[in-house]
């Protein structure tokens, strides 16, 4: 009855996106779509894998995001790229906010870039793993919005390309 119950739950938190310790898969084989409540877990437990750079595209920024994501790729000791929108582009109350985000960012020695009209919202890891959805990772919410985790070297390249061509 036991063991049941205990497979019953192993099976419920696979549904949401977990993955018991003593049940290890590799990352590479995990490829889903996530909401906002359940995407953190493996989207950490990528940056934590990550051998060479990180790219974020995220148009928003939040000082508790911002935070997080320095936490996270400091512990993973790699940099990343961020792509986000410019603070001139946020109305004037908000500047000094995004601003400071910025500053946070590349103190770490991350390097930031920004461009206008950014609406894409997507994270590549070493050039192979694709965080793509309408979660923004710098500054995400309680809004219902989702995500999906590819393992593609092509579409990471296709991506790559993208938005180098824009900024």
């Amino acid at each position: 009855m036991l063991e049941k119950m205990h497979q019953k739950r192993l099976r419920s938190y696979a549904a949401i996106g977990y993955k018991a310790k003593g049940l290890p898969q590799p990352l590479d084989e995990v490829q889903a779509i996530y909401d906002n409540q359940t995407f953190y877990p493996v989207y950490f437990a990528d940056i934590m894998a990550a051998r060479n750079e990180i790219l974020i595209v995220s148009p928003y920024l939040s000082k508790r995001r911002t935070l997080s994501a320095i936490a996270y790729l400091t512990a993973a000791n790699v940099r990343a790229t961020v792509i986000t929108k410019s603070p001139a582009d946020y109305p004037e109350k908000d500047r000094g906010k995004i601003t400071a985000c910025i500053d946070l960012l590349t103190q770490q020695g991350n390097i930031v870039k920004t461009r206008e009209r950014i609406h894409q919202k997507f994270a590549i890891i070493d050039q192979r793993i694709i965080w793509y959805g309408s979660i923004n990772l710098l500054s995400y919410g309680k809004s219902e919005e989702s995500i999906m985790r590819i393992n593609n070297v092509n579409i990471a390249a296709e991506l790559l390309g993208s938005i180098i061509k824009t900024t």
